[in-house]
């Protein structure tokens, strides 16, 4: 459940460019495909402030032009227990992705839960590598169980991964069945470790032709 609790008065207009960027770089190399209902299968978030994400909004075409006041609702609070995210937005079309729980989970909780040097700044999500032989092709390391998406499943099935695995000596993580996440510092650095995964994917590919 999403409730919209006012709008967002931080200046967020450089981290909005920078979303911008990750979805403009997910839908140029096809690493967030198209769903049967027209929507992209992908999104990325940036942490900025402790316990306030900045989102991409969920419902999303790729060739949807990008419009900074309405596609990137402010997440204040998510409630575990209720399932509930609370979010700033113009409007209450603006809903932040279906993927806030993981997101959320990536980006402030798993480095205090973990006691990770640093935690990321940014996420980049898409479903393109999502099975085990990619996560072996690319060598990235995969979680073993299959969920539903954003669900309390998926996220602990997420946390476990992000626990064996943690940042930042690993940057790119396989959910099972669902897709791949990117931490990162930059979302530049989000993105060339994708275009690094895709041209890893494209050369094993050929050589395995």
């Amino acid at each position: 459940e999403c409730v919209r609790v006012g709008c967002e008065e931080d200046d967020v207009g450089e981290q909005r460019r920078d979303l911008e960027a990750g979805l403009q770089a997910l839908v140029a190399s096809g690493a967030a495909p198209v769903g049967p209902d027209g929507k992209l299968l992908g999104n990325c978030a940036c942490l900025i402030k402790p316990g306030k994400l900045l989102i991409s909004r969920s419902g999303r075409s790729p060739t949807d032009a990008i419009n900074y006041s309405r596609d990137f609702p402010v997440c204040v609070a998510f409630d575990k227990d209720r399932w509930q995210v609370e979010f700033r937005a113009e409007s209450d079309a603006s809903r932040p992705s279906s993927d806030t729980p993981l997101h959320w989970f990536s980006l402030v909780e798993a480095p205090r839960a973990f006691g990770w040097p640093r935690g990321a700044t940014f996420v980049l999500h898409g479903h393109t590598f999502a099975t085990s032989e990619e996560a072996a092709l690319l060598g990235v390391p995969i979680s073993e169980e299959e969920t539903l998406f954003s669900t309390k499943e998926d996220v602990q099935a997420l946390s476990d991964l992000l626990r064996l695995h943690p940042y930042p000596q690993h940057k790119a993580f396989i959910r099972k069945g669902h897709g791949f996440l990117i931490l990162s510092e930059t979302m530049q650095e989000a993105i060339d470790t994708l275009n690094g995964l895709l041209e890893r994917k494209a050369l094993k590919g050929a050589r395995g032709a």
